[in-house]
């Protein structure tokens, strides 16, 4: 009855939405707004469902792929509320709002958000809330609208090299996300041209193009890979789908990661599985989840870091004052190691994205900082994001800046908390980790939520820690 009722309501909210668009065109609003950016993803939309529930949510992915830039963004987000919203009555009707504990836990999360809220308006903070704002909506649509801001064409073959040279050319602070957005449309391209959308495709990042790739490009390279085959198989399931298709669709997932993936990668391609599950398939999370541990337990940890960078860049959660990333981690992690694998999620693209504007990150080291100095979580968002983007754009004028940066605060806790939790791990990515992960094809391992200095150490013991 739960599924039921949610499928009925994101059915209902996306055809008003499918409905405001069409007036939108006849009204002669820019076709940019009202056309979809990018076709439908390739590849079979699986078995017919067989309950309500799953047609009326098979029919409500449809219209949503028609849609434009103004109206799926508000679908993500208002899809998501009004999912939380229906758990919310069921989970009082159900009873399960009795516990001392979960209000407890309501309150707490109302306490925070108004918190932040009233930072922004009373303490006018909006400035810091406003450019973290910006600065995540422009690298969603830079990977969201790639083909276009490179100019790929709309369909067929198309030559990789030259597209890389004009992906790497955006500018050092794009490159990560530039090149993700390309090897997602190459890899969509050759699965579909090549191998016709197969679950035997093999290849995609070693052999024709793909084999010329310079190795700085790898790691986002097979994350775009990881976009194109998650965004086809997940489209085959709703949230009624049986265990046993579940499982069929995640074992053909990681295959294709693997048969596709150079070595040392594989993880960069399986972690997007979260984010493309959490960003644009938010009511199959739970059950995705629940079979992907039983499937194969590495790959559902990459499943949960991929879904705590998709917290971030969630349309849902851009605006922070209105409902932070973080507060939404604790009420969706089914565990306490889910709880510190989605805080790290989230700490990697704070980070990266907003690293030209450091008190963005100081802000969230004032806040989170305390909670955050012993589990790691924040600590491994930095180094891992950092690493990324050395080895993306090998000495990356912005970490160099970055390492300068001095706190403005002149609290002290705050201050110590910077050198430990960022200019530390932000220098052990410079200086240790990309170095020793790149020589022993080990990348992928940091975008897995582990304590990189033992792995590091692991594979080069080091004479002193930093």
């Amino acid at each position: 009855m739960r599924r039921l009722a949610s499928s009925v309501v994101s059915y209902v909210y996306a055809m008003g939405l499918y409905s405001g668009q069409q007036i939108a065109k006849r009204a002669g609003f820019p076709k940019e707004h009202v056309n979809p950016k990018n076709s439908p993803a390739p590849g079979p939309d699986g078995e017919d469902p067989s309950t309500l529930s799953g047609q009326l949510y098979r029919s409500t992915r449809k219209a949503v792929e028609k849609f434009g830039d103004p109206a799926a963004v508000m679908f993500i987000a208002g899809n998501e509320y009004s999912t939380k919203a229906v758990d919310a009555v069921f989970d009082v009707l159900t009873l399960k709002a009795m516990s001392p504990r979960y209000w407890v836990k309501a309150a707490d999360h109302l306490l925070e958000q108004t918190r932040l809220a009233a930072d922004a308006v009373v303490k006018r903070e909006d400035d810091v809330f406003w450019e973290q704002a910006k600065n995540t909506r422009y690298i969603f649509t830079l990977v969201r609208n790639n083909p276009e801001k490179l100019g790929i064409p709309k369909s067929g073959e198309f030559d990789l090299a030259v597209f890389m040279d004009k992906a790497y050319g955006i500018g050092d602070f794009e490159n990560i996300w530039s090149v993700e957005g390309l090897g997602h449309v190459y890899s969509q391209r050759t699965w579909a041209l090549k191998w016709d959308c197969s679950e035997d495709a093999h290849g995609i990042m070693t052999d024709g193009q793909a084999a010329g790739m310079p190795e700085k490009s790898l790691t986002m390279m097979h994350a775009g890979l990881g976009l194109a085959l998650g965004e086809s198989l997940m489209k085959q399931l709703t949230p009624d789908s049986s265990t046993k298709e579940i499982e069929r669709v995640l074992r053909a997932f990681i295959k294709l990661c693997r048969n596709n993936s150079r070595e040392g990668y594989v993880g960069c391609a399986l972690e997007s599985l979260g984010l493309v599950t959490r960003t644009f398939n938010y009511p199959l999370v739970s059950c995705v989840q629940k079979v992907l541990a039983d499937v194969d337990e590495t790959a559902w940890e990459f499943f949960w870091r991929g879904a705590g960078r998709a917290l971030y860049f969630s349309p849902g959660h851009m605006v922070q004052p209105l409902y932070s990333p973080w507060i939404a981690a604790e009420q969706e992690a089914p565990n306490d190691r889910v709880y510190d694998i989605l805080k790290a999620g989230i700490s990697w693209p704070t980070n990266i994205v907003n690293m030209r504007h450091p008190a963005i990150f100081e802000d969230l080291i004032k806040r989170h900082g305390a909670d955050e100095e012993t589990t790691g979580t924040i600590a491994h968002g930095v180094a891992a994001s950092t690493t990324m983007a050395l080895d993306i754009t090998p000495n990356h004028p912005l970490v160099k800046e970055y390492l300068e940066y001095v706190p403005k605060s002149t609290n002290s806790k705050v201050r110590d908390r910077w050198k430990k939790m960022v200019h530390d791990p932000v220098y052990k990515a410079m200086h240790r980790y990309q170095p020793v992960l790149k020589k022993h094809k080990m990348l992928d391992q940091v975008f897995r939520f582990q304590d990189l200095d033992a792995l590091v150490d692991e594979l080069e013991p080091a004479e002193a820690r930093y």
